[in-house]
């Protein structure tokens, strides 16, 4: 392939999709970062030649001018699909529609569209697909939170980029919105909502920032102070994300019910669960767990099921609430 196709290829890759777009000036940077050594005036040429075989557009408006990809356009510049690549776009569009706000998906759908067709060009079964697969998140449904797409888009872009990032921010425990600069860890997507797992420039400790509750976002060139030790997988495992009541795990034994709650059996709540069969109706576990308010609402939930055998202090804590509530059932 020759250099010129290459340049060709590389800058069109360089191009991104509506709304957003890029300079002549900034695509001659990046080209020169990739060892092209190139004209702005040359770049000019070659996207206007481009563009009557690709659909780009531009904004002779602005100087220098702003080139982007049709929003809804497939780009064609990347192999075919085959059937297993447009059955991972399917699965894609199945598992991400329900946890991305609509402008996020938007990006995609041109791809997701291209997937379908080409299941439905090859007459293959996969093409029936989207009528045989659904997603169904556990609990009671509610609506999601709808998320600012362009708070998502400047969180998104810090994380990659490893910036900071300013936010206006509504916590449900502060009085009024704050305006925070945050060094971002991580995303951490739990039905219903979306937390930006990091910390808050002159505040202690690493925090759980709900997007739906940041109104606007602006991405600040100042690189993140991020530990080099913070691991997201860890983080999760420590029990933060189900609320932790303290930083110390429990050692927790029950006594279950068969086939109520045979599920602990195949997915098991810990890595060192232990299983133990007593009887034709019932079985015990012992495992670490961590010390969490989701603990307490799923232990209060199955409460008809299983049996707290230790430790003491949380069965205690369990058959109190539960007592407030029939409490007031009754009332």
């Amino acid at each position: 392939m020759s250099t010129t196709a290459v340049r060709y290829l590389t800058m069109l890759r360089m191009v991104p999709r509506s709304p957003r777009t890029i300079t002549t000036s900034e695509l001659a940077q990046r080209l020169d970062d990739h060892g092209f050594k190139v004209t702005i005036r040359s770049i000019q040429r070659d996207l206007e030649k481009l563009s009557a075989d690709f659909p780009l557009m531009v904004d002779e408006d602005s100087r220098p001018y702003q080139w982007s990809f049709d929003r809804n356009a497939t780009i064609d510049i990347i192999p075919a699909l085959d059937l297993p690549a447009a059955l991972t776009f399917e699965l894609a569009r199945a598992y991400l529609s329900p946890m991305l706000p609509p402008r996020a998906l938007s990006h995609l759908k041109p791809h997701f569209d291209e997937a379908h067709r080409t299941l439905l060009r090859e007459k293959n079964p996969l093409g029936q697909w989207p009528n045989r697969v659904r997603v169904i998140n556990r609990g009671l449904g509610g609506e999601r939170p709808a998320i600012d797409a362009d708070v998502l888009e400047t969180v998104t872009e810090a994380l990659l980029r490893e910036y900071k990032c300013k936010l206006v921010y509504q916590a449900r425990n502060w009085p009024e919105p704050e305006e925070i600069v945050v060094h971002p860890f991580g995303l951490i997507f739990r039905d219903p909502n979306v937390y930006l797992i990091g910390t808050i420039e002159g505040r202690e400790g690493v925090r759980q920032l709900v997007l739906h509750r940041a109104s606007t976002g602006e991405l600040l060139e100042e690189v993140s102070d991020r530990p080099d030790d913070f691991d997201l997988d860890l983080y999760i495992r420590s029990g933060a994300m189900g609320i932790l009541k303290s930083a110390e795990p429990v050692y927790l034994k029950l006594r279950c019910d068969k086939p109520a709650l045979n599920h602990l059996i195949e997915a098991p709540l810990g890595f060192d669960q232990i299983t133990t069969e007593i009887d034709d109706t019932t079985f015990e576990i012992a495992v670490t767990v961590g010390d969490t308010q989701d603990l307490r609402w799923w232990l209060t939930a199955q409460a008809v099921h299983c049996d707290i055998l230790e430790p003491r202090w949380l069965k205690e804590e369990i058959t109190a609430t539960l007592e407030r509530g029939l409490a007031r059932m009754k009332g």
